[in-house]
């Protein structure tokens, strides 16, 4: 592995493991097994009430292991860390996808790739912000940051001038994930 391509993946774990220990610290957060409710069916079905993508909010919800017991705050970050690491999966396949094809890729594309992985590093960094907001229950911030990592998807499938490749299908993944962590945040009881 390439130095700079080691520095990103440590730096990448780094992050998604101070995201997993923020959520498991959080005051009122019972991630640890607590009386708040399974956070098997209804409370997750309540956290994502209103999301767009409601089938893909609750499988991600109960797939995840920190789920269990987790109360809506909870469930915010791990909706902010799932998004996080899906994020992260876009830019290593972004970077092994230019690595790998550096010279048979059209300029153009490569270009287009290269702004990709820029969006994507933008968009974590977007996410990291969003927990540090959730911390402190600055919801507005967190839409804001949540919808400029949207943005930065939009910004990747752009630089790909509309090229059906599987980076589509995967800007359009995280846009839904993206999404789900808004309509949770909206089902926290918001405070002035």
């Amino acid at each position: 592995m390439k130095p700079f391509t080691s520095f990103f993946f440590l730096s990448t774990l780094c992050v998604l493991q101070h995201v997993a220990l923020v959520a498991s610290n959080q005051p009122g957060n019972t991630i640890t097994g607590g009386t708040t409710g399974a956070a098997g069916g209804n409370l997750i079905e309540e956290a994502c009430q209103h999301a767009t993508h409601k089938d893909l909010c609750i499988t991600n919800l109960k797939n995840d292991p920190n789920s269990k017991g987790a109360d809506l705050t909870g469930l915010a970050y791990i909706t902010i860390r799932l998004a996080a690491a899906n994020a992260a999966d876009v830019e290593a396949h972004l970077r092994t996808l230019l690595i790998n094809n550096a010279s048979s890729l059209d300029p153009a594309v490569q270009q287009g790739v290269s702004d990709c992985i820029e969006h994507y590093s933008d968009a974590n960094d977007q996410l990291d912000d969003s927990v540090a907001a959730l911390s402190s229950k600055a919801f507005k911030d967190i839409e804001l940051w949540v919808r400029v990592a949207i943005g930065d998807a939009d910004f990747c499938e752009n630089s790909l001038k509309g090229q059906q490749t599987v980076v589509s299908q995967k800007n359009q993944l995280f846009k839904q994930m993206c999404d789900n962590v808004l309509a949770v945040i909206t089902a926290l009881p918001q405070q002035g």
